[in-house]
């Protein structure tokens, strides 16, 4: 089983029928992972054919929960654009409550693009409307629920402002793409950040780490840098091709050993929560990939 130090291993996946991921759940409490992260998919996405695709993360994990009962999750993240606080806020009550207190909520502003693109507005402030977001879901989980409250918010952030929001007024960030060297900068910035809370606010810092075949991981790659946000993220880690975002924030899946090795270099920046993220495999080949990296 995994064992570095206090960083702890998830797993990531999206748009999953609910029956695969229910069994994921188990197959992480069997192989030594803690949390299962699925990303909202509300904005709508079409498949090659123009069809909406996208299976619905609150579902699959309560289908999870309903068959599992040590392993951790969390919608990472929802997309705030296309929700409403108090559906939201309620939602995550219900999995908190059928989990047992094994949900976290994540938040994010999502892109402009994907906004757009739907014929949603997307807000002049990113910054500002996900502080109010945050706000809002802190305080419907502390005291304004007659259900289900108590569980963490963390929030989805790229740049080093909302680092410090999700560090300082909520539970911890979620991060993407990220080389070690730029991991430990940011667990850098968490620590600084979460200090504004008190001595006894820690923030959670959680990445998601692609792991694929070099072909799925190249073209995952070239589809977040065509995102403006993404493009600059990558850009100020000095990541300018799709070769060298590849080489510097994956896994390779098919060598357990090289996945292990770079896995530790994210343990040795700091990072609590590394989320494994098999994008691109299909469930046999993924649970193979996923078992060798805690064997």
């Amino acid at each position: 089983m995994w064992s570095n130090g206090r960083m702890r291993l998830g797993i990531c996946v999206r748009d999953r029928p609910a029956t695969e991921v229910a069994r994921l759940g188990c197959f992480a409490e069997d192989h030594g992972y803690d949390e299962v992260y699925i990303p909202d998919t509300r904005g709508a996405v079409a498949d090659p054919a123009g069809r909406l695709s996208g299976r619905d993360a609150f579902v699959n994990l309560a289908a999870m929960f309903a068959s599992t009962t040590r392993v951790r999750g969390a919608v990472g993240v929802a997309a705030v654009p296309f929700h409403l606080p108090g559906p939201l806020a309620l939602t995550a009550a219900s999995l908190a409550e059928l989990s047992e207190g094994r949900f976290t909520l994540g938040i994010g502003i999502s892109h402009a693009e994907s906004a757009r693109a739907a014929g949603v507005a997307f807000p002049s402030s990113p910054l500002a409307a996900t502080r109010e977001w945050l706000a809002a879901m802190k305080a419907r989980s502390a005291s304004g629920l007659a259900f289900g409250g108590g569980f963490p918010v963390v929030v989805g952030a790229l740049g080093p402002k909302m680092v410090a929001l999700g560090a300082a007024e909520g539970d911890g960030v979620v991060l993407n793409w990220l080389t070690p060297e730029h991991a430990a900068r940011t667990v850098a910035e968490v620590a600084a950040a979460a200090a504004a809370g008190g001595p006894d606010h820690h923030a959670l810092s959680v990445l998601y780490v692609r792991m694929s075949s070099p072909e799925a991981l190249r073209a995952d790659a070239v589809g977040y840098d065509a995102l403006a946000n993404y493009h600059q993220h990558f850009v100020n880690q000095g990541l300018t091709t799709p070769e060298a975002i590849v080489a510097g924030t994956t896994l390779p899946a098919h060598d357990p050993a090289l996945a292990r090795e770079r896995l530790a270099a994210y343990a040795a920046a700091g990072i609590d929560l590394v989320c494994v993220y098999p994008h691109g495999l299909e469930e046999a080949d993924r649970e193979r990939a996923l078992a060798g990296v805690t064997a």
